[in-house]
């Protein structure tokens, strides 16, 4: 696919479930690093309290989960009629009952793009014991474990603040619609793949003036 390229968000309605441990009710528990999450895998639906009642918004995110996208029919029935490339759906499941979502599907995103991320406008970090005093004392005050390792030392980007993400042009081309970046972002205990639609999606998407889905151009260097 040739074209702008953007990146897309959602606003969070409510939290993953059971909320104590639902990464290990969600994710393959031998996959990704326990401290900073970096290479976690999905393995089981992801469980809601209950139906959404945000009905107005065809875009749904959960909080603590930002690169996981859940939509209404409406979205699934015109992003298979427009043969929309590099997307899945499944239900997601009533963390009480086990029961399918009867509102939602869970937008899947499995194409994961080649290493092409400009990165000179980004901070970092990296997952290893913290060495700043300050920081450890205000983790150590809020029982963090991020203090209790283990550290994998990898290297999570941080978002620019007020820029656009840049990335090689090349790594598009021949891509679907719809990627993820081989780059995980995030802080602390939080790691993702940004998802990134490309033009043809977000014309779909304001056609139709589906509510929820937030979208930002991201920069393309030949």
């Amino acid at each position: 696919m040739s074209g702008n390229w953007y990146s897309i968000e959602t606003g969070q309605f409510g939290y993953p479930q059971p909320e104590n441990n639902y990464f290990e009710q969600t994710y393959k528990p031998e996959t990704g690093c326990p401290t900073c999450k970096v290479g976690k895998v999905q393995a089981n639906p992801f469980r809601f309290r209950a139906e959404p009642k945000a009905r107005h918004s065809q875009f749904l995110g959960l909080n603590w989960v930002f690169d996981q996208m859940f939509v209404r029919e409406p979205v699934k029935v015109e992003f298979e009629k427009e043969k929309v490339l590099g997307i899945r759906f499944t239900r997601p499941v009533l963390n009480k009952t086990g029961k399918p979502l009867e509102t939602m599907y869970q937008l899947h995103v499995d194409t994961v793009l080649p290493e092409g991320l400009i990165k000179g406008n980004l901070t970092t970090e990296t997952c290893q014991m913290p060495t700043d005093k300050r920081s450890i004392r205000f983790l150590e005050a809020m029982g963090s474990d991020l203090l209790k390792g283990p550290f994998c030392g990898h290297v999570k980007f941080n978002f620019p603040i007020g820029e656009s993400l840049r990335f090689k042009e090349s790594i598009f081309r021949g891509q679907p619609d719809i990627v993820r970046t081989n780059e995980w972002f995030g802080s602390g205990g939080v790691a993702n793949r940004p998802i990134l639609i490309s033009e043809r999606v977000k014309n779909i998407i304001e056609k139709n003036k589906w509510r929820g889905a937030f979208t930002k151009i991201v920069e393309l260097i030949a």
